[in-house]
């Protein structure tokens, strides 16, 4: 039996919201979630149908241009759409996704494609320029909505930040104002900058200073990975520098706030 009020009326169970899914979403809604940068997890949309998923607690507007970002129930509703697209033939209604504007990766993927310091020179201009900000802009958000933990400030890496930190560590250094590395099509360094990569290591990342042999030697590579462990240590990670073979410096980058 139910438990009752002191008058004797019944008193009912509290209502559990239910958390949307896919299947309750509009066809636009379905477009602009899978449309959404894999990476960043920015909508494409419209800002109508960005408010309305906020309404539901899939995204996020964040920044003085107000654009939307999707929080982890968006995400996981975009992971449903991605299983649903698995199994079967993409409902007509959702159609292909979109890449947002300027925030296209390699082949046309649609996320956005962070300088690891191996690929080809990067586009200069403000078109680049406007890409890693808004790629960092949605970081900082993923860090908010994940733990609050860049409300006055950059925060810490958020756990999904972790799972893919090579990306990570890139994103930081480049909207940071650090130039990367680049080879061209014959795996030549042909500029300066910054490499990321694996370490061996779990939960650890290695950056290098990497350039054409007459451009660059231990001297300055030291001098530059000092400043990106300082560049680092402001956008939420933690940076210690080493010396290898042939007193070769790099860095090891691991998530602050561990």
């Amino acid at each position: 039996m139910g438990s009752t009020a002191t008058g004797g009326k019944p008193v009912g169970r509290c209502a559990v919201p239910r958390r949307p899914t896919a299947k309750s979403l509009t066809p636009a809604q379905r477009r602009a979630v899978l449309a959404s940068d894999p990476a960043t997890g920015e909508l494409a949309g419209s800002p109508a149908t960005g408010a309305a998923l906020r309404d539901r607690g899939l995204a996020v507007a964040y920044g003085a241009a107000g654009r939307y970002y999707l929080t982890e129930a968006g995400r996981a509703v975009r992971e449903g759409l991605y299983e649903e697209s698995r199994r079967g033939p993409v409902p007509a209604a959702s159609g292909p996704p979109a890449a947002p504007a300027g925030q296209d990766g390699a082949g046309g993927s649609g996320a956005f494609a962070a300088a690891t310091g191996d690929g080809p020179p990067r586009e200069e201009g403000s078109g680049r320029r406007a890409a890693v900000a808004r790629a960092w802009a949605g970081v900082l958000e993923i860090r908010r909505v994940t733990d609050g933990s860049a409300g006055t400030g950059p925060g810490v890496p958020a756990p999904w930040e972790r799972t893919r930190m090579v990306w990570a560590v890139s994103l930081a250094l480049e909207a940071a104002g650090v130039p990367p590395s680049a080879v061209d099509a014959g795996g030549r360094r042909v500029g300066a900058g910054y490499r990321v990569l694996e370490s061996g290591e779990p939960g650890t990342v290695r950056v290098e200073w990497r350039g054409p042999t007459a451009s660059t030697g231990r001297e300055r590579a030291e001098r530059e990975l000092r400043a990106c462990a300082e560049r680092l240590t402001g956008c939420g990670w933690e940076a210690l520098l080493y010396w290898g073979a042939r007193r070769t410096p790099f860095l090891l980058v691991t998530p602050g706030g561990l």
